[in-house]
């Protein structure tokens, strides 16, 4: 028996740029047979955040409503579907997923808003969170040059979003530098074709034990097509 876990979720409620509702998220993932799902929104940092141009808004309100999207999806699935919680810190559109953290942690963590990108990396791994880099060689009209961040423990190289060329570049940089791998949905809408994720063969418990399963080399990357009927 195997686990699929999606690693790479948006909710419309915080991400501007999703269309997925708590209760599209849970239906989808139910229907094509996962077990449990990381809901990874845009942070604070992000122009897809959706407070991110509100100046009136403290940082603790804001981490309250940037977790408010993980914590619908949580409600509404219950026992019925995992749900883990995760994050997509930016910079100019290179993104780094980040696992191992949650809303207690982020609170005290407000400093992280203002670091570079490699310093937050930095910080991050020496404070027990697993960083991905999401989608490293993504090509978009808002991104104005690739950049690459070898201090990250891991290098998402399928994502369902991105080409095929986009996605052997990053499996190839993540070769050669010895990175843990991933894939994931980078899902935005319901109507996407193709899902990802990461297939175990036990059941994840938290997202520690999920940080360890990958750095023992224990996930499988999957590719799946879209069941839900529209």
């Amino acid at each position: 028996m195997t686990f699929k876990y999606e690693t790479h979720c948006h909710t419309s409620t915080v991400s501007l740029c999703s269309r997925l509702q708590a209760k599209d998220i849970v239906e989808l993932y139910i229907e094509n047979g996962y077990n449990g799902v990381f809901i990874t929104d845009h942070f604070l940092n992000c122009p897809s955040f959706v407070e991110y141009a509100n100046e009136k808004k403290s940082y603790k309100e804001k981490i309250d409503i940037f977790c408010s999207g993980y914590e619908q999806v949580k409600d509404l699935a219950k026992n019925k579907l995992q749900v883990f919680f995760g994050l997509e810190y930016s910079y100019k559109g290179t993104d780094l997923l980040v696992y191992g953290w949650d809303k207690k942690r982020l609170t005290e963590l407000e400093k992280i808003i203002n670091m570079k990108m490699s310093e937050f990396v930095k910080f991050a791994r020496e404070n027990g969170a697993l960083v991905v880099q999401a989608h490293p060689f993504r090509q978009a009209h808002y991104i104005d040059h690739i950049r690459l961040f070898p201090e990250t423990e891991g290098v998402e190289i399928f994502n369902a979003c991105r080409t095929e060329k986009e996605n052997e570049l990053a499996k190839f940089y993540a070769q050669i530098n010895g990175k843990i791998t991933t894939g994931g949905s980078d899902i935005h809408r319901k109507e996407q074709e193709i899902l990802s994720g990461i297939e175990f063969d036990e059941k994840i418990e938290n997202e520690k034990h999920f940080i360890s399963l990958m750095r023992s080399g224990k996930g499988k990357i999957i590719k799946i097509k879209n069941n839900l009927k529209f």
